[in-house]
Order: C-alpha cells, then structure tokens, then sequence
C-alpha cells in the first residue's frame, strides 16, 4: 500500500514537472515574439519587416544608405530595441524581489510598496523636481531625481534591517513596520507637492506611474547587472528562503538563520528596486511555494506583463505612461489570484 502511494505521488510529482517546463517554455517563447514585435512598434511607422532587417543590418555591420533607412535604424534600434530589453530586465527584477517579499515575509500581499521602498523612491524624485534638492551636489534636476531614487528607495529596507538587528521582528512586525514608512514617505511628499508647480507635478506624476520612454542604451548595462545579481543572487539562497516558508523554528532546527536570511532578502530586494525605480520609474499559485521555480518564473511573467503593457501604450497615442497598463492588467489579475488562494487556503 505504501508503495503504491509512492508510485502515485511519483507520477503525479514528474506530471507537475512536465506542466512547469512546458508552461515555462511556452513563456520564453512569448516573451521573444513580444520582444521582436516591440521593435517595430512606435509613432514612426516601420513594418515589423524593416525593423528586422535593420537589425540583421546593424549585426553585420551595414551602414544604412538613405534617409529612410537611417530612420528605421535609429528608432528600431536606438528607440525600441532598448526599451524592449529594459522592460525584461526591469520585469525580472520587481517580480523577483516581490515574489521573495512574499515568500519571506509569508504574507501574499508584500511587495515594494508595503515596505515603503516605492514611496520612499517618489519622495527623493519629489525633493528633486520640486525643491530642486540633490543628495549628490552637482546633479541637474533628472540626475538628481534618479540618484535620489535610488538612495531614498534604501532608507525603508535598511531601517527594516537595523531593528531587526536590534529586536527580533516578525515577519508581519516587518510589514508593519514598511506600511509606516509608506505612509511617512507618502505624507511629505504629498505635503511638499501641495506647493509645487505645474511642471514639477507633471514629472512627478509620471515618475509616480512608471515609465520606459527615457530607458536608453546607457540604462541597460546597470539594470542588466542588477537583474543578473537579483536572478542569480535568489537562485543560490532559494534553498534558504524555502526553508522560511516552514517558520523560524524549523529553520532554526535545520541550520537556517531566519534573521540572517530575511536581512540579506531584504537588502537584496531593495537594492533591486531602487535601480529599477532609478531608470524606469503572480507565478506563486502555479509553481507552489519552490523558489527555484517560482523565482525564473516570476521573472519571465513579470517580464511580459511589463514588455505588454510598454508595447499597448507605444501603440496609443499621448505618451501614457506603461505604469498605467500594467497596473490595469495586474490588479484583476491580483484581486483574481487572491480569491482563488482563499478559497484553495494555499497559501
């Protein structure tokens, strides 16, 4: 009897095995159609055809001849091709860190802004744009609200950190803690908005909702580090972070610091955003609590989710910002997903 049990469990774990590597392939193959359709998207008009062909042209080292030819080198490749490859590597890295958010602080609805990372990163943009503040003299106002991001976007994670260094904080405490200076964040920047000017608001704001429309080649050697230190960082402590899914006791019991593991989580994860934040501005249901899986998973759905929504808004016109978009296409999906967790209690 025993043994047939095993038997079934076997066959039903290499059944779920082969369901997460089709559907895992299914996504890269999506993910390249929609990176390869992007290219040809924008208010200049090119044929997914010419925008190729630029391509192939630029790889071998053909120079473009005529006016039109140079056009659709320019926009194919110094326009779209960089913000097709900032939206993966953007995609990949808040996926990542909110998908270890959730899993370290076991709580579903953790994400960068219930840590108050987001709103802290809006604050140091806000302080820029509307004071003309810089942490790092001799900034202009663009540098300056990029630097400030980044800088501020770690005040909430690290402060997290030091109290936990200090007195031992649970995993909810932790969330509590993140709402609190989400919403001090919040407070000053809506009080020093209040007496900003039209311009400075209208910046601010498209901060706010996030955008890919100033992602250049130069962005993309940092956020391609980042994602790959993020990736590849999670991949090497997903055996830890699952063992926190068993709570500290048993993490304890089975020579898993929790207080370690959350700290480096943490820094990790705010770290991430921040450059994320700096040059821009749910996968758990089906692979189950594993972060080996759940971790390129979220990468790949969080990289079309934010690929769909920066070719939807390149498509309309008006210049909305992809922020916009995706929260359109994942807040159904969260409320959705949230549910179906209820009901199923996985998690």
């Amino acid at each position: 009897m025993a043994e047939r049990k095993r038997s079934i469990h076997r066959k039903e774990y290499h059944k779920k095995l082969k369901l997460q590597i089709l559907v895992t392939l299914a996504l890269v193959a999506l993910l390249a159609v929609l990176a390869i359709y992007s290219l040809s998207i924008n208010n200049f008009k090119l044929t997914f055809e010419e925008a190729w062909t630029a391509v192939f042209n630029r790889i071998k080292g053909i120079e473009p001849e005529t006016y039109i030819d140079k056009m659709i080198d320019y926009v194919a490749i110094d326009v779209n091709a960089p913000r097709a490859i900032g939206a993966i590597l953007v995609g990949t890295i808040l996926a990542i860190c909110g998908a270890v958010m959730q899993t370290i602080t076991r709580n579903p609805l953790a994400e960068p802004y219930t840590i108050g990372i987001s709103s802290a990163a809006l604050f140091g943009v806000t302080i820029s744009l509307a004071l003309g503040i810089s942490l790092l003299p001799g900034l202009d106002r663009q540098e300056a609200a990029g630097f400030n991001a980044f800088i501020m976007a770690m005040i909430p994670a690290m402060a997290i950190v030091s109290i936990t260094l200090f007195k031992k904080l649970t995993p909810n405490m932790m969330i509590l803690v993140g709402i609190g200076m989400m919403y001090l964040f919040s407070s000053m920047t809506t009080l020093i908005k209040f007496n900003a000017s039209e311009e400075a608001l209208h910046e601010i704001y498209t901060w706010s909702l996030g955008t890919l429309s100033k992602v250049n080649w130069d962005s993309i050697t940092p956020l391609a580090i980042t994602a790959a230190i993020i990736f590849f960082g999670f991949i090497l402590l997903s055996s830890r972070i699952n063992v926190l899914m068993a709570g500290d006791n048993v993490s304890h019991s089975l020579g898993v610091n929790p207080i370690v593991t959350r700290i480096i989580c943490f820094a990790m994860v705010s770290f991430g955003v921040a450059i994320a934040v700096r040059y821009t501005g749910m996968t758990r249901l089906f692979t189950g609590n594993n972060n080996k899986l759940l971790i390129p998973l979220s990468a790949l759905a969080g990289s079309i989710l934010i690929i769909v929504g920066d070719i939807i808004v390149r498509m309309l016109p008006g210049g909305l910002p992809a922020g916009v978009i995706t929260a359109l296409i994942g807040s159904p999906l969260f409320l959705y997903f949230l549910f179906k967790q209820r009901a199923n209690n996985s998690f």
